[in-house]
């Protein structure tokens, strides 16, 4: 009789360690299980908050400030551009092709932000030495893309080659020496980017507009999708409370 009441308790604590130990087991998966919903939903909460308060990211500081001379005659000075969000990049009057291109896409930026009292334009010139204030502005002119908030600046080639490279982070300016392609790609080989800054002076953004390759056949070219990304973002810097989805709905139907 005692062995098989021993027998009994022996399957009666076998069951109990069992339940104890299923029950043990059922407890750390609920643990993980609630453990992965709670870090999953805190990730796609933190995923859309990023995406939906989205920034151009910080990419340059100008440190220093740079002194030129607009082509109407005056001394003006970047530092003067600070609280406005403004766009740059090289221009020559004796360009044959590139720089009315880039000017066209920056004309096209005037059209769309002309109105906001914080936005400005800033053409530089990569050929100071041969473009003067009369000179640039008798372009300017000539080409209809005459605006008081649209600067173009000329001054000290090797102050301002300076500054492009070591401000704006630009790439180095290359002279053209081959008689036979003057013509078209004119004297300098330059950066053809534009530049995004911020009131602070941060570049917030470099744009290859000048960029004709197709990432597939019938698309825009990628030029065309830079120019796009470069509207979306100066939106969002000229606006700090913006977020994506209002872009979003601003699209025409």
């Amino acid at each position: 009789m005692e062995t098989v009441n021993m027998e009994e308790d022996s399957e009666q604590v076998t069951r109990q360690k069992l339940i104890t130990w299923w029950a043990s087991i059922i407890g750390v998966c609920a643990i993980i299980i609630f453990g992965s919903v709670f870090v999953t939903r805190s990730y796609l909460i933190r995923r859309d908050y990023e995406i939906e308060n989205w920034r151009p990211p910080y990419l340059a500081k100008l440190e220093t400030d740079l002194d030129a001379i607009n082509r109407d005659g005056k001394e003006v000075s970047l530092s003067q551009l600070r609280d406005k969000v403004y766009v740059t990049g090289y221009q020559y009057t004796d360009c044959p092709a590139g720089c009315l291109g880039m000017a066209a896409f920056m004309e096209s930026l005037e059209e769309e932000f002309g109105d906001d009292p914080k936005f400005r334009l800033v053409s530089i010139s990569v050929n100071p030495a041969g473009d003067t204030p009369e000179k640039m502005d008798a372009w300017v002119k000539d080409k209809g893309v005459d605006s008081e908030d649209w600067w173009f600046l000329t001054g000290d080639p090797e102050e301002i080659a300076d500054y492009m490279i070591s401000q704006f982070k630009f790439f180095a300016t290359e002279k053209i020496t081959d008689p036979a392609l003057i013509p078209s790609q004119g004297e300098f080989a330059h950066d053809q980017r534009l530049a995004l800054v911020d009131g602070d002076a941060n570049v917030r953004g470099y744009y290859d507009v000048m960029n004709s390759n197709r990432p597939y056949e019938g698309s825009k070219t990628q030029g065309e999708l830079e120019f796009e990304r470069l509207v979306r973002d100066v939106t969002l810097v000229l606006n700090p409370e913006m977020k994506l989805s209002d872009l979003q709905e601003e699209k025409p139907e």
